[in-house]
């Protein structure tokens, strides 16, 4: 059990903002938080034993979200900023790759079309067989799916645009 399980039932619950700080990056003080207000030890265990042992329990996390909406969200900022941060960190790192060799990385750019041709041959010959039961298969699938989803998001998405001027930010410095 983590905090992540414990913010999918929070937020099935009818608490979506709770149970999404639970599953985020700072889920840890966001459980201080729920254990806070369910009076006992904050571990996922401990919270998760709480909430199945007592579901009226439910009902003050109700409360408590709406009477402190306003510092949840502020934890959902927080949590945006850090997921930004991260993005940034990662534009940084290619800014500085290129700084120091003088070449793009080839690797990256490899590893996007080593994922996208995978996927559309993976489709291609699912067009012509059909789909057993096989979990490493659909595994296979899943896989190819989310990492085909990040390469064009990163190359076309909203990201592009920031990637394009951290290009052109870089191209001034050299």
């Amino acid at each position: 059990m983590n905090w992540k399980d414990i913010g999918k039932t929070i937020a099935g619950k009818g608490l979506p903002v709770l149970g999404n700080l639970l599953g985020g990056s700072i889920g840890e003080k966001a459980g201080n938080i729920v254990a806070g207000i369910l009076g006992c030890e904050s571990d996922p265990e401990t919270v998760s034993n709480a909430l199945a042992n007592n579901p009226e329990l439910f009902l003050q996390l109700q409360k408590y979200e709406m009477d402190h909406k306003e510092e949840l969200e502020r934890l959902q900022i927080q949590e945006a900023g850090i997921y930004l941060a991260d993005v940034q960190s990662a534009r940084q790192r290619e800014i500085e790759g290129v700084k120091a060799t003088g070449k793009r990385d080839w690797f990256l750019y490899a590893l996007a079309a080593l994922f996208v041709i995978g996927f559309f041959v993976l489709m291609a010959l699912l067009m012509f067989r059909p789909i057993e039961e096989n979990t490493s298969l659909v595994m296979v699938i899943g896989a190819l799916v989310s990492g085909v989803t990040m390469v064009l998001s990163y190359f076309f998405g909203s990201s592009k645009g920031s990637a394009d001027k951290n290009a052109m930010m870089g191209r001034r410095e050299t």
